[in-house]
C-alpha cells in the first residue's frame, strides 16, 4: 500500500467521481483505476460500488475512509514541517531494513521520498536485527527497521506497527481451505524458516514452543521468496509476514490466519545519543507516516481481509 494510492482514494472517495478526481490529481482516469484496483486487491475487498452511472463508497470504503485521510494528514503535516524549518533539502542517508521490509516495502517508500526530496541519497542497508542494530550503536547506519531492538538503553526505540503472521501452504495443502488454523494443529507438520539469523524464525519457533510442540525443519532459506516457492512445491509450510503474500506476492499460495493471531512489532531504532542531520529526520518522519499506512490493512474488519470470507486466501496462479 502506497501514499500515492490512499491520496488516489481519499480524492474519489470525496469528490465520488473518478472522472473529478483524476482531474484534480492530473492523472489519467485509466491510471487511476488501475491503482484504485490494485489497492482494492491488497485489502481484499472492494472500496467502491461502481453500479450505474454513480459511484459511492461500500461499508467496508466508508471504515477505511477517516484511516486513510489521517495518515495523509499526518504525512502531510511531518513533510511540510520537515521541510519548512529543517532544510533537508540534501544530503545521504543510511537507513537498515530487515529483509521482509526491505523487499515488499523499500522501493515504494523510497520512491515516494524522492518525490519530495530529490536530491537526498538514500543507501538502503538490507540484513537481520542483530546486524542493523549493531550498524546503528557503530554509526555505519543511521536507522534501521526492526522487529526486536535488543539494546533499548543504548537505542531510541520507536513502535511502527503490529504486523500478522500468517500460514502459507500449497494449495493441495489439506489445510488449504480452512479460513484459521490453530497453532497446536501443526504440530506434525515439516516447516519451511528462513534462516535463523533472521528474527521471525526465533519467533515462530518459540510461539510454537509455548503451545507444547517443537517444529519439524525440513528446509532453511535466506529468501523469502525461496521459501514461498518451496511451499508453492508443497514441501512443507511455513509463517510469512502479511506484507510477503499481499496481491501478486501471495500467488500460488493458500494463505491462512492463525487462530487468536500470531504478529510482530515494527520499530524503528536509532543510536540515543547521535544526532540525525535534517535528511534523516526527513527520512525517518516519512518511514513512520508510509508504514503506518501500510499498516492499514490490519484495522479493517476481520471480514474484509483476504482468506476471512468463508474460506483462506488461496491463490491458484502460479530474511526475516
Amino acid at each position: 500500500m502506497e501514499l500515492t494510492q490512499l491520496k488516489y482514494y481519499v480524492t474519489i472517495a470525496e469528490t465520488l467521481s473518478f472522472t473529478r478526481a483524476a482531474q484534480i490529481l492530473h492523472v489519467s482516469q485509466p491510471a487511476l483505476s488501475y491503482q484504485i484496483r490494485r489497492l482494492e486487491s491488497e485489502l481484499g475487498t472492494r472500496l467502491f460500488d461502481r453500479g450505474g452511472r454513480k459511484i459511492g463508497l461500500t461499508p467496508d470504503g466508508e471504515i477505511f475512509l477517516p484511516l486513510a485521510q489521517s495518515v495523509l494528514l499526518k504525512a502531510d503535516e511531518a513533510l511540510r514541517t520537515l521541510r519548512e524549518h529543517l532544510g533537508a533539502e540534501a544530503g545521504e542517508v543510511r537507513m537498515g531494513c530487515n529483509p521482509s521490509v526491505a523487499t515488499y516495502r523499500g522501493p515504494s517508500l523510497i520512491a515516494s521520498f524522492r518525490q519530495h526530496f530529490p536530491r537526498v541519497r538514500v543507501q538502503l542497508i538490507e540484513g537481520g536485527d542483530l546486524e542493523l542494530e549493531q550498524g546503528v550503536l557503530e554509526g555505519t547506519i543511521d536507522f534501521a527497521v526492526v522487529t526486536a531492538p535488543g539494546s533499548p538503553h543504548t537505542l531510541d526505540v520507536t513502535p511502527l506497527a503490529a504486523e500478522d503472521l500468517l500460514l502459507v501452504v500449497s494449495p493441495s495443502h489439506g489445510y488449504a481451505d480452512r479460513s484459521t488454523v490453530a497453532l497446536a494443529e501443526l504440530n506434525y507438520e515439516e516447516f519451511i524458516f528462513a534462516t535463523n539469523s533472521y528474527n521471525i524464525t526465533a519467533q515462530i519457533i518459540d510461539a510454537c514452543r509455548r503451545v507444547g510442540f517443537e517444529p519439524r525443519v525440513a528446509y532453511q532459506t535466506g529468501s523469502l521468496e525461496l521459501l514461498k516457492g518451496f511451499v508453492r512445491q508443497g514441501l512443507g509450510v511455513s509463517m510469512l509476514p502479511r506484507m510477503a503474500v499481499e496481491g501478486t506476492s501471495g500467488d500460488g499460495l493458500a494463505v491462512i490466519e492463525i487462530e487468536g493471531g500470531l504478529t510482530r512489532e515494527l520499530n524503528l531504532i536509532r543510536g540515543r545519543d547521535r544526532a540525525a542531520t535534517a535528511a534523516t529526520r526527513a527520512l525517518m518522519a516519512h518511514v513512520r507516516a508510509h508504514i503506518t499506512g501500510a499498516a492499514l490493512r490490519s484495522e479493517l474488519p476481520e471480514e474484509a481481509r483476504p482468506g476471512e470470507s468463508g474460506g483462506s486466501s488461496r491463490r491458484g496462479s502460479n530474511k526475516e
